[in-house]
């Protein structure tokens, strides 16, 4: 058993640390309370015993390792400390002097406590992971199933995604679905942060794109800056304290153009056509923080056998390059040289996974 008397006076602290060696204790003494702290902070000690009633506020259990207990030995105290020192978590008080057999039982008796208690605490907490766990299985089911087909098929475009979760439950989210016989949306979206409360945002964005479906006005057939104008005053009423990059695009099918809008989505979308490779790049501010913002719309041509590729940024977790520059042109290279989603995941370090959400949306004008 390893035990640490922290005592500033040095005489009455060796006393008591000798008395303990005595018994077959592994006993040492400090005369620090930072220092003590550093010794606790590695994990072997099972008992630090205070000499000295005012050094406790500077160790107090709150400060020690779960592990360790807290002892007070001292040869003068009243009834109202004692009482107060248990009441602040010192596991024991010793009254000294003790006897040898009177410090081994004491000793003793207080590894024992804690011992238990942190049994009975693993258990609660294994059994409360397990639970989590169960729930955040059932979560990922439900966010999973609100994704769209993979792939589908509008007129002769072939849409694809892919989610990649961090954790159980991703941030992230894909959407594409027909609006008119002649449009069809599609977006990316990264949730600010990991984990359920971002995946919950995820939720109010699937229920985005089904009122959108039934709600949109005219003007947003040409004008995703305008969905996205909409989606921003809807997250702010919300007060959902998290924002959201999003890549959102409008596909018109018979003249075969792409309209899109970009909220600090990064890296950028691409539209690849060939050996060409035309970045969607646009300034502009992540969704759900300001409330007076807005966004601004492009249009490109989308032609047959061109490809619209965005990731959300945890993609740059999956790339060599030493600095984002040479991670930008290493995706955009691999964009070029693959003609397939399946192609383009083949050529990113995948061992990676798990640092951030990684998504992409994957549209292919087929012939």
């Amino acid at each position: 058993m390893s035990l640490l008397v922290l005592d500033p006076d040095t005489a009455a602290g060796e006393s008591l640390t000798q008395q303990l060696t005595d018994l077959g204790f592994e006993a040492h003494l400090c005369a620090d309370a930072g220092a003590a702290l550093e010794v606790c902070a590695k994990g072997r000690t099972e008992l630090l015993i205070c000499g000295d009633l005012t050094v406790l506020p500077e160790v107090g259990n709150a400060n020690l390792p779960p592990a360790t207990g807290l002892i007070l030995a001292t040869s003068e105290i009243s009834v109202e400390d004692v009482l107060g020192c248990l009441a602040e978590g010192v596991d024991d008080v010793w009254l000294l002097p003790l006897s040898g057999e009177q410090l081994r039982k004491r000793a003793e008796n207080v590894v024992s406590r804690m011992k238990r208690w942190l049994a009975e605490v693993s258990s609660e907490l294994r059994d409360m992971r397990a639970e989590l766990e169960r729930d955040q299985r059932a979560g990922q089911y439900i966010q999973m199933g609100m994704l769209p087909p993979n792939p589908m098929g509008v007129a002769h475009f072939k849409l694809q995604h892919r989610v990649e979760p961090s954790l159980i439950l991703s941030g992230d989210f894909v959407d594409y679905f027909q609006i008119t016989d002649r449009h069809f949306a599609c977006y990316v979206a990264d949730v600010a942060g990991h984990g359920a409360s971002s995946a919950f945002v995820t939720v109010l964005l699937k229920n985005f794109s089904r009122r959108l479906r039934r709600e949109y006005r005219l003007s947003m057939l040409d004008d995703p800056g305008e969905v996205l104008n909409w989606i921003n005053t809807e997250l702010i009423e919300q007060q959902i304290d998290k924002h959201v990059a999003m890549f959102f695009g409008l596909i018109d099918v018979r003249d075969q153009k792409l309209a899109f809008a970009n909220a600090a989505q990064f890296p950028p979308a691409a539209l690849v056509s060939g050996e060409s490779l035309q970045i969607l790049e646009q300034k502009g501010k992540p969704l759900g923080l300001f409330p007076d913002n807005t966004w601004s719309s492009e249009v490109v041509e989308f032609p047959v056998g061109s490809r619209l590729i965005a990731f959300s940024d945890g993609v740059l977790d999956l790339l060599e390059g030493p600095g984002l520059q040479q991670k930008e042109e290493e995706l955009n290279n691999i964009l070029i040289s693959n003609q397939s989603m399946d192609d383009i995941w083949s050529c990113l370090d995948t061992t990676r996974l798990g640092v951030d959400d990684v998504s992409c949306l994957y549209v292919h004008h087929e012939a």
